[in-house]
């Protein structure tokens, strides 16, 4: 069993997936992180020295390494269901679920994040909203192909964990 958690940055996927994989007792990867120890430099690094491409071939990689992994949940990085036919093939490799969130409570969680974001630079909550909002535009119809989508007013592990066994269970 795999679980892939997609969502815009902000939405929940890495402190949702750490709780859930042990709970379902699955190795938790964060694909950004995974990639960042790999070639030991930060995501906004990677793209500022090689480029967008060249980070979202890294991503691609990484999923056509794990395709034949079992029993891990993966918190994708935000845009990666979004290039390279990645939400195929993550649907693919197990139930992928989508943690959907409204731009203004994304810009909040991003802001107060103890996480340094670049997209929080130079921005004001206004105009991170904004900017948040048509990101969502344009990524929606590539979260919206995963298996589940669940809205913010029902994540939590319990339900999370219900959904992926009734989901399973088909």
């Amino acid at each position: 069993m795999n679980i892939i958690l997609v969502g815009y940055m902000g939405s929940g996927k890495t402190s949702l997936g750490k709780k859930l994989a042990k709970r379902l007792n699955l190795r938790f990867i964060d694909t950004d992180n995974l990639i960042e120890s790999r070639q030991g430099m930060t995501i906004s690094s990677i793209f500022e020295l090689h480029g967008e491409a060249a980070f979202r071939e890294l991503e691609k990689e990484l999923i056509e390494e794990l395709a034949v992994e079992e029993n891990l949940l993966l918190s994708t990085g935000g845009g990666m269901p979004c290039f390279n036919d990645l939400m195929v093939k993550l649907n693919e490799l197990g139930t992928t679920i989508y943690l959907k969130r409204p731009a203004k409570e994304l810009a909040h969680r991003i802001i107060n994040s103890k996480k340094k974001r670049p997209i929080t630079d130079g921005k004001s909550f206004d105009e991170l909203v904004t900017f948040i909002d048509e990101m969502l535009k344009k990524r929606n119809a590539f979260y919206e192909q995963a298996n589940l989508i669940v809205d913010r007013t029902i994540q939590d592990v319990s339900t999370l964990e219900l959904l992926v066994k009734t989901y399973q269970n088909k």
